[in-house]
């Protein structure tokens, strides 16, 4: 079997239905904190599947975590980040240890796209693309989006070439649809 190493940044929590899905095809480095359920995660695809347990807002830890996992199995092919607004320089430093990659960030419901995509650098060689998290608007009220739909939105976009895509509706076209409903 052909492959290709994938890093999952934030693959325990929301994500860890992708790492699994993606380990049972593919070598998946996964980045997260708790203990336990990096375990869980892991034990799912125990051959392909390996653990990172760190906390990436700490650079240096996060840096020498990709250098060991780039020296230990390859390049990333592919990235999957669901890296938080507050975490500092950590989205950056893993565009520069991924210097040929695709790369995913999932971005939270409040985020600014464009801002984001600006304070990074995107070197020529990498792919660079983004899903952030909406809302669904059903029965007359919004709610947030179950693992499920975050799940299925971020395999459909992997498979897919845009360069945003939201998954449910996101902030400014909610408050587009209440000024309009007012």
């Amino acid at each position: 079997m052909n492959q290709k190493h994938i890093l999952i940044v934030g693959g325990t929590g929301m994500l860890a239905e992708v790492t699994s899905c993606l380990a049972s095809e593919h070598l998946v480095t996964v980045i997260g904190r708790d203990p336990e359920r990096m375990a869980k995660v892991v034990r799912r695809n125990p051959e392909t599947c390996h653990s990172l347990l760190l906390d990436y807002r700490s650079e240096q830890d996060l840096s020498k975590g990709l250098q060991e996992s780039i020296k230990r199995y390859g390049p990333f092919k592919q990235i999957i980040a669901w890296v938080h607004r507050d975490s500092g320089k950590a989205m950056q430093i893993i565009l520069n240890h991924s210097s040929h990659a695709d790369v995913l960030h999932i971005l939270g419901s409040q985020a600014n796209s464009e801002q984001e995509k600006r304070s990074l650098y995107i070197n020529e060689q990498q792919t660079y693309r983004q899903v952030q998290l909406g809302a669904i608007y059903e029965h007359e009220t919004w709610r947030w989006l179950t693992h499920e739909e975050i799940v299925k939105g971020i395999l459909t976009a992997l498979h897919q070439q845009f360069d945003y895509q939201c998954i449910g509706i996101n902030k400014e076209e909610s408050d587009a649809h209440e000024r309009k409903n007012e």
